[in-house]
């Protein structure tokens, strides 16, 4: 038996695994049906921990302003909005040169358990975003006497 060479098999083997790889990463990267802009935003490494009684989460935002970042809750899901904005201007022999940059920083974040957004605080030190935000009660169940 002779193998013939089938280049759409090859295509279909390729489009199975990176249907696969797709799958497998992380929610960042899923179409999000954001604004372009926010979908050209760098994404921040970012760390989720899940307590008893709250969820933590750390950002990286470095060069960004306090005053510069966003944060919602929506659901089920943080949102971090940032922009990183400079400006530098340098004078050298017979020219002036003046560059500024803008970044943006976008990450929405699937959140492990639903939380009270209302009682949610944030701190911002050194580049790193640290959120707090308490998980809301769970309901005891009760017992129903039968009558």
């Amino acid at each position: 038996m002779r193998y013939t060479w089938d280049p759409f098999d090859e295509f279909r083997r390729m489009q199975y695994r990176m249907n696969r790889m797709l799958d497998e990463l992380p929610e960042m990267f899923e179409p999000s049906g954001l604004p372009v802009q926010q979908e050209m935003a760098q994404v921040p490494y970012v760390d989720v921990m899940d307590r008893d009684s709250e969820v933590i989460v750390t950002a990286d935002l470095p060069g960004v302003e306090k005053g510069d970042i966003q944060i919602n809750v929506r659901g089920n899901t943080l949102e971090i909005n940032a922009e990183k904005k400079s400006e530098s201007e340098r004078k050298e022999e017979g020219y002036l040169r003046r560059e500024r940059g803008y970044n943006r920083f976008y990450r929405a974040i699937r959140l492990p358990a639903q939380v009270d957004d209302t009682k949610a605080h944030a701190r911002f030190n050194n580049g790193v975003l640290e959120i707090t935000l308490p998980k809301l009660e769970k309901r005891r169940g009760s017992s129903i006497p039968i009558n």
